[in-house]
């Protein structure tokens, strides 16, 4: 386990540290020099289309999700679409409707007639599909008159996804816009019972902080339902990046443990599936979260995650991804009795399982020499 400890630090420091520093320095030229003023210009265009997105702090955009070097996801806040609002989560109703709802429109003081259902059974609710195809248009009529410098855009749009492309000589930077309504202080019915018994890892002062966060409805389809317009989806981002803090307060810890690297056991696997996406697919990042924040639950004490204890918990991770993909079943963290994999076909997982389990030997037998863990 010493040699698999040592192998996995020299790949976080060598690998994964430059490749966070390169994306932070490039988040911040593009947010600075194009995004920023161009959710600016679409308010100007069309009002109703006010958008922000989540202020950073002194390490990230708490809006901001990587894909990989030089992609990213943002988070697009719709402000003042809607005067008020509520959330109707479907999930209560039809557990296939899981981590999906309703933005239900209570309070407006301007025309919503392009971004409303005028038939079917949802007739009148606020629809994700037409507002992303509306804030689409916005985007791309900002981007053809943003003042820019020494940089070429192009916007694709392919629903439901709203791409921006960054041209900067030989540096091209891809940002998905993702236009979202926030719900601060309140949180979906089908997750109000989370976490019940607070613990070491979590305590009810975090909890707190967590529904105080409250969460997004995204502007995204559903997997399940492609077809209903008027699902968006909820995002727990601000509260996961919460829960992976790598800086704890508790002045009952020894100084050694108020650090804690539970995100480096995402970090470097999100960096491994990176360089071999056939093997993980249909993986995805949010599916290796979401296995870190189980373990994370199963291992609450801060002292499981300190630097000694990388090899263990990095095998761990990868473990219960792999027996999730057997089982078929990876259950949301946040979400009652929403299985991440039910729209997948058994097979593709099944065959996922038996591709990890070989990764899984591959580094566990001889990390030294893991073409995986290569610096």
């Amino acid at each position: 386990m010493e040699e698999l400890n040592s192998a996995l630090h020299k790949f976080n420091q060598m690998v994964v540290g430059p490749s966070r520093q390169i994306c932070r320095n490039t988040i911040a030229f593009c947010m600075t020099q194009v995004m920023l003023p161009l959710l600016e210009k679409i308010g100007e265009i069309d009002p109703r289309f006010k958008c922000t997105c989540p202020m950073p702090n002194e390490s990230y955009f708490p809006g901001m999700k990587t894909s990989c070097v030089n992609e990213f996801e943002l988070t697009v806040i719709l402000t003042n679409l809607l005067d008020d609002k509520r959330f109707e989560d479907m999930g209560v109703q039809d557990s296939s409707l899981g981590c999906h709802g309703h933005v239900v429109t209570k309070q407006v003081s301007h025309p919503l007639d392009d971004v409303l259902l005028t038939s079917g059974p949802s007739q009148n609710l606020l629809s994700a599909e037409k507002v992303r195809q509306v804030f689409a248009q916005l985007v791309n009529q900002a981007s053809s008159i943003l003042p820019v410098v020494g940089i070429t855009l192009e916007v694709i749009y392919k629903d439901p996804c709203t791409v921006i492309k960054i041209f900067r000589g030989p540096d091209v930077f891809m940002f998905e816009l993702v236009p979202a309504f926030m719900f601060q202080h309140e949180w979906p019915n089908s997750s109000v019972y989370w976490c019940e018994e607070p613990n070491d890892w979590i305590t009810e002062n975090d909890i707190k902080v967590l529904k105080d966060f409250g969460f997004y409805a995204l502007a995204l389809p559903s997997s399940t339902h492609p077809n209903d317009p008027s699902l968006f989806r909820i995002s727990f981002n601000m509260a996961e990046k919460y829960l992976l803090r790598d800086v704890i307060q508790d002045n009952s810890l020894p100084s050694s443990v108020t650090h804690v690297f539970r995100k480096d056991c995402e970090r470097i696997l999100r960096m491994i599936r990176e360089s071999d996406k056939d093997d993980f697919r249909p993986v995805c990042s949010y599916h290796i979260k979401t296995a870190l924040l189980h373990e994370c639950r199963r291992w609450p004490d801060p002292r499981a995650w300190t630097q000694d204890k990388l090899a263990e918990r990095f095998l761990e991770v990868l473990r219960s991804l792999i027996v999730s993909l057997d089982k078929h079943d990876l259950q949301h963290f946040f979400v009652k009795d929403c299985n991440l994999f039910q729209f997948y076909a058994p097979e593709k997982l099944t065959g996922a399982a038996g591709r990890l389990k070989a990764i899984y030997q591959d580094i566990f037998s001889s990390p030294s020499n893991s073409i995986r863990l290569q610096c």
